[in-house]
């Protein structure tokens, strides 16, 4: 492990670049990020709690892991995330890390009491071969940006999520494929919309939702292949009309 604690691990500023071939940051208990930038490739988790995870602020890179950021309890209010996970980006599964069983990575076997993950502010960008989000628990989310490109298995979703995900405000876009695509609940405050393509794009193709008379809604590059969109924003009007186009292409940022 890069930095392991057996009790609580705060980074609360400085630089730190982690090369390891077992968990990046790693706690027995639980982890604070309120400051720092922090650079991490890891042959495991990137990031590991048993407990809780709480990212205040900080610039954090996980460029290589097996799961991204993982915990029983995961609360992201501020700071920009950038998390390249071969499996899921954000986990949230309970018990101890048993990542490293018979020396299969990511090898966890945890339980779903009490698990659930908040979604506060800040920006996360999440690139994941298996599921984007997987939270065996609830989601809640009243800030920020969240942008999900992956997972192209039908045997994966964007968004996994088992005891219900309630949006209240930011910003959320995830796609990936159609098999186990979940959206928010429909009980949210803040409108949602999935939409489920035909066929799958190849990674790269243009993915815009703009209103009848042309105003941009979202307009979104996926990492990855992708047969399913799910967005949800401010700019999602009840009673208002939206058309969906793939492809071409977009001036700006």
């Amino acid at each position: 492990k890069g930095l392991k604690a057996g009790v609580t691990l705060a980074v609360m500023g400085g630089s730190i670049t982690i090369d390891s071939s077992d968990d990046a940051l790693h706690s027995n208990g639980g982890m604070l990020i309120s400051g720092g930038d922090v650079t991490a490739a890891s042959g495991d988790d990137g990031i590991h709690a048993d407990t809780s995870i709480n990212i205040v602020a900080g610039d954090i890179t996980i460029s290589q892991s097996y799961e991204g950021i993982e915990s029983a309890a995961i609360i992201i209010g501020g700071g920009s995330l950038h998390v390249v996970a071969s499996d899921d980006g954000i986990n949230v599964s309970g018990g101890a890390d048993g990542s490293s069983m018979m020396g299969r990575p990511g090898q966890n076997s945890f339980s779903s009491s009490g698990n659930y993950l908040q979604l506060n502010g800040g920006r996360v960008v999440v690139d994941a071969q298996g599921d984007g989000i997987d939270v065996n628990g609830s989601v809640t989310m009243t800030g920020g940006v969240v942008i999900v490109s992956g997972p192209t298995s039908s045997m994966n979703g964007a968004l996994d999520y088992l005891g219900g995900f309630t949006v209240s405000g930011g910003f959320l876009v995830a796609a990936g494929s159609t098999g186990m695509a979940q959206a928010p609940d429909t009980v949210s405050s803040q409108n949602s919309v999935m939409v489920n393509l035909s066929s799958s794009m190849p990674e790269g193709t243009m993915f815009r939702i703009e209103t009848e008379g042309g105003e941009e809604v979202l307009t979104f590059v996926p990492a990855r292949a992708y047969q399913s969109v799910v967005l949800s924003s401010p700019s999602l009007v009840d009673g208002e009309t939206c058309v969906v186009y793939t492809g071409g292409a977009a001036t700006g940022t």
